[in-house]
Parts: structure tokens; sequence; C-alpha cells
């Protein structure tokens, strides 16, 4: 029996419904006569939530961002062993251009009791119960921010320049441009960066996706005291908009100071995705 283990995503995307309840979006797939929730194989490469996203649009022709993660469900296929990330769902726009065909046949709203009668597979009727436990905890409305630490930067020798110019280095540029569909995922509408060329440089490419205007902060700089620090990071848990917030690995302590948690070093590149509600974190991950 093989082992291979083949990587996956989704999510439960939920709307409003009657005052105060919700409904959640369940896929039924002809090739297996079964209702699941949405998900699907990454491509070589793929980060995960790229995946969720994309698998979720090609499903059931809804955009979706990613709010607050779910478990990570684990069963056995043919091919060896299935590993699916879950996120919760929020839509970007009521519209769907879904049409009935060989993967997905039907699509179909539910209250979440109606859903846990109505799935196939007893993974995914745990799944639903740790995104009922999120629901109660109003966690399903978090609101997300991006603590992102610029991409690989030329070094000091290797520039002739002021540290504030000093500008990111190959590796860098490419690593910005693979930032975009990760922050797409979540649905970042606002992007906040460090004054420094390195950190505006890393968010650049997201910026020419959008409409979003780039906002600088001095107080996101390097070797800013840490009540300045705070005092940034106050105002963007204050937004309600998703947002991404560009800044340096000596800042980060005070970062995650301000956050009221202990944060991971984070790699050029690398992001910690904070989710909170009413100025409390209630979940972080990794890109």
């Amino acid at each position: 029996m093989t082992n291979k283990v083949i990587q996956a995503a989704g999510g439960i995307v939920w709307r409003k419904a009657a005052p105060g309840a919700i409904e959640v979006l369940l896929v039924h797939r002809p090739r297996y006569d079964d209702w699941t929730f949405p998900k699907g194989k990454a491509d070589p490469g793929e980060p995960l939530p790229v995946t969720a996203v994309r698998e979720i649009a090609e499903e059931t022709g809804y955009e979706v961002r990613l709010v607050h993660p779910l478990p990570e469900v684990t069963y056995r296929v043919k091919g060896g062993v299935k590993q699916v990330a879950y996120w919760t769902c929020r839509l970007v726009g009521d519209e769907s251009d879904f049409q009935p065909n060989r993967e997905v046949d039907e699509l179909r709203w539910v209250a979440p009791r109606d859903a846990r009668k109505k799935l196939s597979y007893e993974h995914d009727r745990s799944l639903l119960e740790a995104f009922e436990d999120v629901t109660a905890q109003k966690r399903h409305k978090s609101r997300t921010l991006i603590v992102l630490r610029h991409a690989k930067a030329m070094t000091r020798a290797e520039f002739d320049g002021g540290d504030l110019e000093r500008p990111l280095a190959a590796a860098g540029h490419d690593r910005s441009k693979e930032l975009v569909p990760l922050l797409t995922a979540f649905g970042v509408r606002r992007v906040v960066s460090s004054p420094a060329t390195r950190t505006v440089q890393t968010v650049d490419p997201y910026i020419a996706t959008t409409d979003e205007l780039l906002e600088l902060d001095d107080r996101l700089g390097d070797g800013v005291p840490a009540g300045q620090v705070e005092r940034a990071i106050e105002a963007l848990m204050g937004t309600k908009r998703p947002t991404v917030a560009c800044t340096h690995r000596p800042t980060l302590p005070d970062v995650y100071a301000a956050l009221g948690i202990s944060g991971p070093v984070l790699s050029p590149g690398q992001g910690l995705v904070i989710h909170h509600r009413k100025g409390k974190v209630v979940a972080s991950e990794l890109i």
C-alpha cells in the first residue's frame, strides 16, 4: 500500500441567511455521488492557500477570501494519503458563474444542521463541528493582518548607498512576485510598508495587481522605538480591511509584543497571518 502524500486544500464557504443565521456551501460530485465541501489537489509548487481559493472558484464559481484556518483533514485514497488544508471562507461578491459539469453538477446552500445530514463523509462532519466551534466564538468574522518580513535584499557590501535605499536582490524580486497570489488568497485590501526601498519593493508587485494605494509608515521601520511600533500595530488592528504590513526582522519582536503573542522568526519574504477579533489574536499561521 502506497504512502504517497497528496496535498489538497479547500474551505467551508459561508454566507448570511436569516437574521442571526448562516448557510454553508456544499457541492455534489457525480463521479462519486457524494456531497462534500469544495476542495482539490494542489498544483506542483502551489501554496495551499492559493490552492484553496483556486479550487473553490473552479468548483463553485464563487470568489472567496480565506479567513480563519480549520483543522487539516487526512484520509486514505487510492493513490496514497490525502492531506487537505481547510479554511473558513468569506465570499468576495455574491455572484457565481457556476455551470454543472463532470466534476461538480450541483451546489447547495444549507444550514449547518442540514449540512450534517447531507454530508457523505464522517471527516466532513468532523470538519463541520470545528467550523461550528469557530462560529460559536464569532471567529468566522475575524479580521486579517499579515505581518510580512521583506524579501531578500542586497547586502550592505553589495550596495553603494544608504541603508534606506538598499534594494531587493534578484531572489527577493522573485519572492515578491510569488507573494501576489498568497496575499490575494487572504483578500488583502490595504498595503502598509516601512519606507525602506526593500520593503516597498516586496509589496510592489501586489500593488500593481490591485487598485489599492501603498501607505508608508515610518513606525514600521528598522530601529524604531517599541512604543511607536505598538501604536502602528494598534492602528492596523483597527481596520476592517484585510491588511498586509511589510517590515524588518529587527522590528518583528516589537510587532509581536504589540500583538500580545510569541511569534516566530520569519525568513526573508515570509509572513505571519494574524486572525484577530476585537483587538485580540484568535489564530495565526505562516505563509
